[in-house]
């Protein structure tokens, strides 16, 4: 039993794309409808957070030559996960350099 102050963790199937073959359809709509809504409610959370902060993700500059690291880090092997994490960029930035074909 949670104690004052605790959330209840709720354990889902290890296999859960197997799990889900055993809804019938209208228990699979109330589960993505209830899937959607959560999704919706977090989403509206973290618009509330973002708006209090000062700057925009837009306005983050990186110069040319981390520009270039990152590009050549990706064709080296690296996955984008690695290269933020080793250059303390967010991931989105390392996806929008190597989405881009420009210097940002």
């Amino acid at each position: 039993m949670p104690t004052s102050g605790t959330t209840r963790r709720i354990r889902l199937p290890g296999d859960l794309a197997h799990s889900l073959e055993y809804l019938d359809d209208a228990e699979l709509r109330k589960l993505q409808d209830a899937v959607n809504d959560e999704i919706e409610r977090r989403s509206r959370k973290a618009v509330t957070k973002k708006s209090v902060r000062p700057a925009t993700k837009e306005a983050v500059q990186i110069p040319e030559g981390q520009v270039n690291l990152i590009r050549a880090s990706f064709k080296a092997g690296l996955k984008p996960a690695a290269i933020a994490r080793t250059l303390g960029v967010p991931l989105s930035l390392v996806r929008r350099v190597l989405q881009s074909n420009v210097s940002l």
